[in-house]
């Protein structure tokens, strides 16, 4: 787990670093706004530009733009090359059908890993409002620092919780690791799933609970190993694509 700071780049991994911006989500949670055209990633929320734009633009802090990847599905690859003319198209990971996120996220690591055998790769949301663009820089760029000293590990990032929320997943942290990083990174003790409001609250309570933000780094050949080992049913059909 990799707590919330600042924004330093190791120049000579910088250039196996990569983002894949998930944005393939039909946004059904923001009806009836986001509708299945045009779902709530492609919505100027916050800003004029729309919450993808503003993602993408934090991405740059950490990664060069030749080094940024967008997954979707073939109904939403114009909507992404009309928010980002400057992704090139082989960049845009097309989902051939919509089956969640493991899915996506273990074809987006093929792809990547077959152009780059020495890739670490961080998935992130495309549909999140992030006040502090920095922190959010500082937090992925530690990230990648942990998966390259802990090359079988996988990374999450855990945000401070700031009220009870039922509606989050939480992370208990476990033992801090040690080692050079630009942020505090812990072992993951457990993964909470969304707890009902009393539970919620003694999380709350003590400083051991993170949420989970969904946002995970791993070094490509790793992962896919845990998918070929852990989920076959997914790895069967990744060979095929």
């Amino acid at each position: 787990i990799v707590e919330s700071v600042s924004t330093f780049i190791r120049n000579n991994t910088r250039m196996s670093r990569y983002i894949v911006i998930m944005a393939g989500g039909t946004g059904t949670r923001l009806w009836p706004l986001s509708r299945k055209s045009r779902p709530k990633q492609f919505h100027p929320l916050l800003s004029p530009n729309t919450l993808l734009q503003e993602t993408f633009e934090r991405a740059q802090k950490v990664v060069p733009v030749s080094q940024i990847y967008i997954a979707t599905t073939r109904a939403y690859r114009d909507l992404v090359t009309e928010d980002l003319p400057d992704v090139a198209q082989d960049n845009i990971i097309i989902e051939p059908a919509a089956k969640s996120t493991a899915p996506a996220i273990a074809l987006a690591a093929l792809t990547i890993t077959l152009r780059d055998g020495d890739a670490s790769v961080a998935t992130i949301a495309s549909d999140h409002a992030i006040a502090n663009a920095n922190e959010c820089a500082s937090a992925l760029t530690a990230s990648f620092e942990a998966v390259e000293t802990q090359p079988t590990s996988i990374a999450t990032i855990g945000i401070n919780p700031t009220h009870p929320s039922t509606a989050f997943g939480y992370i208990k942290i476990g033992k801090e690791l040690d080692g050079t990083f630009s942020k505090r990174v812990f072992i993951a003790d457990a993964f909470k799933e969304k707890p009902k409001a009393a539970t919620a609250r003694k999380y709350l309570a003590g400083w051991e609970y993170l949420w989970n933000a969904g946002y995970f780094t791993f070094r490509t050949e790793s992962f896919l190993e845990c998918i070929r080992e852990l989920a076959p049913d997914i790895h069967a059909p990744l060979t095929k694509i």
